[in-house]
C-alpha cells in the first residue's frame, strides 16, 4: 500500500501507528524518498527508515540515524524494533558521549559515533541581562526534576525562578506556550540558567544548556554523563551532584551573588559554543559520517 503523502488520512494513520507501535514515524518511512543516503535525527524516524530500506525490493539506500532515548527506559515494543533495525544501519550517532558504549553493547550497533549537538549561535546571541537574581530553566522530558530546582531556589531569599515547561509545576514558576523567540528572551533576562534532572545518560537538558551558553549565560548543571561533556566546571558553568538540593542551591547562590564571576563564565560559555558546538560544526560532522559510508 502506498501511504498518501499528506492530508487527514495520512495524519490519522500516522497517529495510530505511533500510538500502537512504539512511537515510531512509520508513515514517513513509507513515503517515496529521493537521494542516495537517508539521514535521520533520532530513532523514531531512523528505525522505520532502516526497516523500510532493508525490506524493499532492489538496492536499498544506506540509513544513518541519531539515537536519543534508547539508553534510558523504553517500552518493549520500542526496544523490539530498535534491536532489529539498528544493527542494519549504515551509521548510528548520539549527542551524548555516554551513550556510545551502550549502543554497541546493548543494541547491536556495530560502531556508534559521538556527534556533539550544535546550536544556532546567530539566533541565540549574548544580550545584557535585564533582571537581577533571576534563575531560568526550561524543558519537558521525563528526566527533568524541576521540583528539585524549585526547592533549591526557595532557599535563596530575593531570588526568583521561571521555568519554560509543559510539565506540572507551581503556577508561580511556570511559563507555558513560549516559542523559540520568547525562550531566547527568557535567557536574556536571566542571571543564571540552571537545570535539574534525574539520573540519565542521554544528556537531558543539553539543548537548554547550549542555548543558554550561546546566549552568554553561565549554567548550573547536574553531573549526569553526557551533559558534562559540554560544560567545563568553574569555567563555563558550575556542576553539582545530581539530586543534591543543597549543592544546587549553593551553585546558584554563588552566581547570583557574584556578577563578575557570572559574566565571565557567560563570556567563556559563549566562546566555547562558537568553537565547538555550533550548528555548522554539527552539520560538518554529520557530513563526514555520510562521506565515510
Amino acid at each position: 500500500m502506498r501511504i498518501p503523502p499528506s492530508g487527514r488520512v495520512a495524519e490519522r494513520i500516522g497517529r495510530a501507528a505511533r500510538h500502537r507501535l512504539g512511537g515510531y514515524e512509520w508513515v514517513d518511512a513509507f513515503r517515496r524518498t529521493t537521494g542516495d543516503v537517508v539521514l535521520c535525527w533520532d530513532e523514531y524516524t531512523g528505525v522505520p527508515a532502516v526497516l523500510r530500506e532493508h525490506h524493499k525490493p532492489g538496492r536499498h539506500k544506506p540509513v544513518i540515524t541519531g539515537v536519543v532515548w534508547l539508553a534510558d527506559e523504553v517500552d518493549r515494543v520500542t526496544a523490539l524494533f530498535a534491536r532489529h533495525a539498528l544493527p542494519k544501519a549504515a551509521g548510528v550517532w548520539a549527542s551524548s558521549g555516554a551513550m556510545i558504549s551502550r549502543l554497541e553493547r546493548d543494541w547491536g550497533v556495530r560502531k556508534a559515533h559521538h556527534v556533539p549537538l550544535g546550536i544556532d549561535v546567530d539566533f541565540f546571541a549574548p544580550r545584557p541581562k535585564t533582571e537581577e537574581r533571576l534563575v531560568v530553566s526550561a524543558g519537558n522530558d521525563r528526566h527533568r526534576d524541576h521540583q528539585l530546582l524549585i526547592d533549591a531556589v526557595r532557599r535563596l531569599p530575593g531570588t526568583r525562578l521561571e521555568i519554560a515547561t509543559r510539565l506540572p509545576i507551581p503556577a508561580e514558576h511556570a511559563r507555558t506556550g513560549l516559542n523559540e523567540g520568547q525562550i531566547r528572551d527568557l535567557y536574556g533576562r536571566a542571571s543564571v540558567v540552571a537545570i535539574a534532572t534525574r539520573p540519565n545518560v542521554h544528556a537531558s537538558g543539553l539543548t537548554v544548556t547550549l542555548e543558554a551558553m550561546a546566549s552568554g549565560r553561565p549554567v548550573v548543571i547536574p553531573d549526569t554523563p553526557g551533559l558534562t561533556d559540554y560544560v567545563e566546571n568553574e569555567h563555563t558553568g558550575l556542576v553539582y551532584p545530581v539530586g543534591d538540593v543543597d549543592a544546587l542551591a549553593k551553585c546558584v547562590q554563588r552566581l547570583v551573588n557574584d556578577d563578575a564571576m557570572a559574566e565571565e563564565m557567560g563570556r567563556a560559555a559563549r566562546r566555547k559554543v562558537e568553537r565547538e558546538f555550533s550548528t555548522e560544526l554539527q552539520a560538518a560532522r554529520l557530513a563526514e559520517l555520510i562521506l565515510a559510508i
